[in-house]
């Protein structure tokens, strides 16, 4: 039985492999690596109803004309061609290593599959798993001396990923030191194909050069932060992980001991690893730092597109295997061992870092909530515009039709007003805010838009650029019909916090005497609610707030928060900004969230957890970090984790501090704790 199974262990292992990633893919609502799976996903959807899309750049051509007939079956379709694609990636590896002399073979499946980045990219609909297969083909037909198809196979590696013509001239010299003249010219193949293809839709013989995706000439208006050079370095532990990034440096010592060899075979050997695998491995990983380092190309420093030389990494990997292997002696025992306490922990570690199955991300949760809600309202059926791409795969609709169109992506906040009346728009503060060039306070303030629904997720959710994550359904309003989306937003947002567990800490309207600290902060003619509200200026430096011990709390849940909201009126303050996710803020750690100083003054709503007078969790908020509306009441948030305690002794403090003597109001304070 036991010779029967390592006869067959090369088609047992992958088959587990399949089950287990199909399962995964099937059982896990989200997808790792964000709405660019939707986006990929789409593309290959509707691209045999639309065939121009089959050439779209952003898309991946070769990525498309693969992935679109596995997309007819959904996302999961589009899903598992990675996972088959992922697996069969893993056995090339393994016949590789075979050809190579590399032992153990067949842990090349451990080391590929449970390699904890390409663990979670495997059940995704992005590119990178296309990629690193198209690589990793191209490499054993190369060892198999079919010199020719490997040319042809590689040459089409650009249109998986950009990052493929970088490769190319490692290609271009691993032919020319093997001297395989005649297999060169098939290197342009790919180059060839497409741009005949796509020359007679855009009537562009240069369309690739001119239709490239990426900034290469000018700086990316939107990602162009630039970054660490050791940056995907540093995250080698969520890439390579701990156990895989000592078998790559072991792998790497053996080479540089096997070309010190006088055997024939490992030089030649070391030969071929050293320059279709460790060196375009190393080149893709500088090209991805030196993009990042420089701000160049958009590069947003993203790990996940280190996925596609995952697969030569887990090779060289494999190497360093066999030599810690060989470390530890004769005793097949020990070796036994060895051999299985590295394949367990490998295998272990993808499941103990990440929720498996994988969930959406709060930014998906709350599209999705959205949608849902759209096609139960009554603006099913009208015209949508959204700003993420997650939208018309949650509605099932089609965002390529035209006449009639049934949704389309919008983009830049200076067409707001052109718009027709009826029209429903899904922003969101991540993809709204960002590369649809529509800042939250140029949505609400805009005269032709009305406020219809508030998402945002079930915990504050920092976005892309550093605001809080919501997200407004507006519908176009008919001309001299004008409302206060502010004011709506803000009774929408009280209205879902009520519907949170929560326990009233306190409440202050400052309609009392002992509201306030003396009859001078009281303000009657500027009011939210009531008669009464609070003025703090340069007699009021602490407002009224929370002091009490912690062991008040009634806790319950496992992940308590203490939520303080109110209603700000600053004269003074600034009008809202391009970066900003509207009046409402919020922070949910126990550092300062949206707190980041401006030049001028400041005025912090604070939620302090305190030890013999001394803070141990300091949560605040800058009031004039806000970005609200001058003259006019807004409501603002701020939420933080209740830490552990040191004693029940231990104080919770609420309160506003106004070192600079700012004059504002302040009206209906509550602190709220939630089970």
């Amino acid at each position: 039985m036991i010779h029967l199974l390592r006869r067959y262990l090369s088609l047992v292992i992958p088959g587990g492999l399949l089950i287990l990633f199909a399962l995964l893919s099937l059982l896990s609502d989200g997808y790792f690596g964000g709405a660019d799976n939707i986006s990929h996903y789409l593309i290959s959807r509707y691209a045999f109803s639309y065939p121009h899309l089959f050439l779209s750049a952003w898309g991946r051509p070769l990525y498309t004309l693969v992935s679109a007939p596995f997309a007819q079956f959904g996302l999961q379709g589009a899903k598992m061609l990675n996972v088959i694609l992922g697996i069969s990636t893993a056995w090339l590896v393994f016949r590789i290593a075979q050809l190579l002399g590399i032992k153990p073979a067949p842990a090349a499946f451990i080391l590929v599959c449970f390699t904890p980045l390409y663990f979670l990219m495997l059940p995704t609909a992005l590119t990178e798993i296309l990629f690193g297969f198209v690589i990793i083909l191209a490499i054993f037909l190369f060892l198999k001396e079919d010199y020719l198809a490997s040319a042809i196979v590689f040459s089409f590696l650009p249109f998986a990923r950009t990052e493929g013509y970088i490769l190319l001239p490692v290609f271009l010299a691993a032919l020319l030191w093997a001297r395989q003249f005649r297999a060169i010219p098939f290197l342009a193949t790919g180059i060839v194909v497409f741009t005949i293809a796509g020359s007679f839709y855009y009537r562009d013989i240069l369309w690739l050069i001119d239709l490239f995706p990426y900034p290469v000439n000018y700086t990316h208006p939107i990602y162009n932060k630039a970054g660490s050079l050791l940056h995907f370095l540093a995250s080698r532990n969520e890439t390579l992980g701990l156990p895989l990034e000592i078998l790559f440096v072991a792998g790497v010592a053996a080479m540089v001991r096997d070309w010190f060899s006088s055997v024939r075979v490992i030089l030649h050997r070391v030969h071929l690893l050293s320059v279709l695998v460790l060196g375009p491995f190393l080149l893709y990983l500088a090209f991805h730092s030196v993009l990042f380092w420089k701000a160049m190309g958009g590069s947003m420093g993203i790990e996940r597109v280190l996925a596609g030389v995952m697969p030569l990494a887990a090779l060289v990997a494999l190497k360093g295997f066999g030599e810690v292997i060989a470390l530890a002696g004769p005793n097949r025992y020990i070796r036994g061992f060895v051999i299985a306490l590295f394949l367990v922990v490998i295998v272990i570690i993808p499941f103990k870092n990440n929720r498996i199955p994988y969930p959406l991300s709060p930014e998906e949760q709350t599209i999705r909530e959205a949608a849902a809600w759209i096609k139960k309202s009554p603006y099913s059926g009208r015209l949508i515009l959204y700003t993420d791409n997650n939208v018309p795969y949650y509605l099932g609709a089609d965002p390529y039709r035209k006449n009639p169109a049934s949704c389309y992506l919008f983009g830049d906040a200076k067409y707001l007003d052109t718009i027709p009346a009826g029209t429903v728009l899904i922003w969101d503060a991540h993809f709204g805010t960002n590369e649809s060039k529509i800042p939250v306070d140029s949505l609400l303030g805009n005269l032709h838009q009305r406020v219809v629904r508030y998402f945002r997720p079930a915990e504050p959710w920092i976005t892309f650029g550093g605001g809080l994550y919501d997200c407004y359904i507006t519908v176009t309003t008919p001309p001299g019909i004008i409302y206060d989306n502010y004011a709506i937003r803000d009774s929408l947002s009280e209205a879902i916090d009520a519907g949170e567990s929560l326990t009233v800490i306190c409440t202050n309207n400052f309609e009392n005497a002992g509201d306030v600290p003396g009859p001078a902060a009281w303000i009657a003619d500027t009011v939210h609610r009531g008669k009464r509200a609070l003025k703090m200026d340069g007699a009021t430096e602490f407002s009224p707030g929370v002091c009490q011990p912690v062991s008040a709390l009634q806790l319950k849940g496992d992940r308590p928060q203490l939520r303080v909201s109110l209603y700000l009126n600053n004269p003074a303050r600034s009008a809202g900004s391009a970066h900003s996710t509207g009046s409402e803020h919020s922070a949910g750690s126990a550092h300062s969230a949206g707190s980041a100083h401006s030049a001028g003054s400041k005025t912090l709503l604070v939620i302090s957890f305190e030890h013999n007078n001394k803070p141990y969790s300091y949560t605040s908020l800058n009031l004039n970090d806000t970005k609200g509306r001058a003259g006019k009441w807004d409501r603002i948030v701020l939420r933080a984790p209740v830490p552990s305690f040191f004693s029940p002794k231990d104080l919770l403090k609420v309160y506003i501090w106004n070192p600079d003597k700012q004059l504002f109001y302040v009206d209906d304070l509550k602190v709220d704790l939630i089970n």
